[in-house]
């Protein structure tokens, strides 16, 4: 993304693929920004990848964790793994070149554009599909069964990967400018039906708590409590990963869609920065509030230490 919104661009033909060149005569007045940007993902990119291994493995190495909800929120962990290994290198490799040298190489380029897309789309697709589970897991109970299971969301999952990676792909075939606006449109989708979804999700467990009665049976009483909790710690989820990426959404929307230019470019430093410190927040929510998973990471990490 920082190939043509970070830097600015020049009109001349691209030397590097499908990426227009950047225009580095105004790096002075970014210096800083790049600079402390930089330092930030440093320091976060192994951590993120770190921790959401230990997610991720915690999860696949039990069997009781492999729920649809889990597997989904593996998904988002995968994305927030290549964040770590390719998408805060690169921004970080492309700020620090861009302050010493005036200059990025052209795999740094590609590396770090594409990834962002990839790892951006995935995300967006797979919070829309993370909070729709829940809403049918609330207030669709009886076809909860027909609509997800462990199966049929690893189905779903290669789905969003498969459709991100295509998208990604149309920008190598001359449709650069329609890729990235159809990535944008569909990422703003997303933010809409998630948001939507979660008022449902809100309004149902406001309406279940109301409606818990002594004559109730104690399996139902207990299930709607374990679905509130479930879906209070993916609310929690969603809401920061949109919190911390919506500027840049709106950013780039700005930019790209209405063509208006933004007077300093540090605005997408910050706002991709603060995107790319979501992959560090959602392993500790994780974490934090489940219980089982955190159990999980824990028992796995002992069994490390006693081994060595």
């Amino acid at each position: 993304m920082a190939e043509n919104t970070s830097t600015g661009v020049s009109t001349t033909p691209s030397s590097c693929f499908h990426l227009l060149d950047p225009i580095f005569d105004k790096v002075s007045e970014r210096f800083l920004m790049n600079l402390v940007t930089a330092i930030i993902n440093i320091i976060a990119s192994p951590f993120a990848v770190i921790s959401n291994v230990l997610i991720t493995v915690a999860i696949f190495n039990n069997a009781r964790l492999r729920t649809p909800s889990n597997i989904l929120i593996c998904c988002l962990a995968l994305s927030d793994i290549l964040v770590g290994l390719a998408v805060q290198p690169g921004y970080i490799t492309y700020r620090l070149m861009e302050n010493q040298h005036r200059s990025a190489p052209c795999f740094v380029r590609l590396i770090y554009a594409n990834a962002f897309y990839i790892c951006c789309g995935v995300s967006f697709m797979t919070l829309t599909a993370v909070s729709y589970e829940r809403f049918v897991a609330v207030r669709l109970l009886a076809r909860y069964n027909n609509l997800f299971s462990s199966k049929r969301v690893l189905k779903y999952v290669a789905i969003i990967w498969v459709l991100n990676i295509l998208l990604t792909t149309l920008q190598w075939v001359g449709v650069t400018k329609i890729s990235k606006a159809v990535h944008l449109m569909v990422w703003f989708f997303c933010l809409l039906v998630s948001g939507k979804t979660h008022v449902g999700i809100v309004w149902v467990l406001r309406r279940h708590r109301l409606q818990m009665q002594p004559q109730q049976t104690i399996n139902e009483n207990i299930r709607k409590q374990r679905e509130a909790r479930i879906s209070r710690r993916i609310l929690l989820i969603v809401g920061v990963y949109f919190l911390l990426n919506t500027p840049v959404l709106l950013a780039k929307m700005y930019h790209q869609i209405l063509q208006q230019d933004i007077k300093t470019y540090n605005h997408f430093s910050w706002t991709e920065t603060l995107a790319f410190l979501n992959s560090c927040t959602n392993p500790m929510i994780c974490f934090w509030k489940n219980r089982q998973v955190r159990q999980g990471v824990l028992t796995m990490l002992k069994t490390i230490c006693c081994y060595n």
